[in-house]
């Protein structure tokens, strides 16, 4: 694991693809600096409970906060992140947006990351909860937008994240340009519709997105 010294973070490339992003997008010094320090809560709590395999700056910056952040201009609402992990991508979408997220996930271990870079960084519009999405759908909890990243297939993740949204709400499944959208059964039995398909190419480099919006009927 590379060691958190201001000198070689600086260096990293991803890093300052990254930031250039948050500059490109409007976003201050002060967002740029959490960043950083979510990096290294970050780098801290994977060295104890590994929440994630990815552990060089660049793939940190790159893989983790930019194609979390991406799309957050389709974010609306109250928010749920399904199957969230360490917390990508609420944690990071927390931090460039003043929506409320919810993260949940089933192994509670991996929220640590999430509940320490509350407190450290006063993210006073995010929280998480140890409990399966099955099971918070049935307390009847709905929210305006749900999103799940790298969860299941297409198919999976659609069934996960459809009973948590809101009437007319938005269901956002981060996936690669090599998926497919639900198949139309899977559609038809969680009473969503695609209503945009959106692929993109992470900034400066040549990695291929693809993001599935799908639209709450009933």
């Amino acid at each position: 694991m590379e060691n958190l010294q201001p000198n070689s973070l600086k260096q990293s490339l991803g890093r300052k693809i990254f930031r250039n992003f948050l500059e490109a997008n409007g976003f201050d010094r002060s967002v740029q600096d959490k960043f950083d320090t979510l990096t290294e809560l970050y780098m801290r709590v994977n060295n104890v409970i590994n929440i994630s395999a990815l552990r060089t700056f660049d793939d940190i910056y790159i893989k983790h906060y930019l194609d979390s952040i991406y799309p957050y201009k389709y974010f609306d609402g109250s928010c749920c992140d399904v199957g969230c992990g360490g917390g990508f991508p609420c944690l990071p979408l927390s931090i460039v947006t003043d929506l409320p997220f919810t993260g949940i996930d089933g192994v509670g271990k991996k929220l640590i990351l999430i509940k320490n870079c509350k407190q450290e960084l006063a993210l006073n519009n995010i929280e998480c909860e140890h409990i399966r999405a099955e099971e918070l759908s049935k307390r009847g909890k709905k929210f305006d937008t749900v999103c799940s990243r790298a969860l299941a297939c297409t198919d999976k993740a659609l069934a996960f994240c459809a009973p948590l949204a809101e009437k007319n709400g938005k269901i956002i499944l981060y996936k690669t340009q090599n998926d497919e959208p639900a198949s139309i059964t899977v559609a038809n039995r969680y009473n969503v519709k695609l209503i945009e398909t959106v692929d993109y190419t992470l900034p400066e480099t040549n990695i291929n997105r693809r993001l599935f919006i799908y639209s709450k009927l009933l």
